[in-house]
């Protein structure tokens, strides 16, 4: 489990690793100052309402983005951000339709991703740095093989923090 602990917590998040095969579905964020990492490649999800569990939240969270109900999603690991009092739940989904099926409601655009892609795209910060403990608890054979081959390429993330 990934954690680095703040003072103190107020926000709970929960974002989802969406999957469909060895690619990740990622979410271009808005390009509107106000929110956190704008214009860039990150994860679907929000904040877990009060008497919401993280799991109930990110289910809710997949239909209101996407249109779309999720499986049961799976509890992967909790971030906490050192930089901002937020937890952050993450979750590991198969995407089970086609992106053509997806409604984008939030967003500027999605897109499935292989892992040499992500290393050209402008990401959220911690999704590299989550992605070797992301990977192992999906245990998605896919996946999995995807990973290994992308880690033996010993590819540089183009784009830092």
């Amino acid at each position: 489990m990934l954690l680095n602990t703040p003072s103190s917590v107020t926000l709970e998040v929960s974002k989802a690793f969406l999957y469909q095969g060895s690619r990740l579905l990622l979410q271009l964020r808005d390009n509107i100052p106000e929110i956190i990492y704008p214009d860039r490649w990150g994860l679907f999800g929000g904040t877990v309402d009060e008497g919401e569990t993280p799991a109930a939240a990110m289910k809710r969270e997949i239909e209101e983005e996407l249109c779309w109900t999720p499986p049961e999603p799976k509890y992967l690991l909790t971030w906490e951000a050192p930089e901002r009092a937020c937890t952050t739940y993450i979750f590991g989904i198969p995407l089970t339709v086609q992106t053509g099926e997806l409604t984008l409601t939030e967003g500027q655009a999605l897109q499935l991703f292989t892992f040499e892609e992500l290393t050209q795209l402008l990401l959220v910060p911690k999704i590299p740095r989550m992605l070797p403990q992301v990977v192992e608890a999906i245990a998605s054979p896919e996946l999995t093989v995807a990973w290994q081959e992308f880690t033996a390429k010993k590819i540089n993330w183009s784009v830092s923090d």
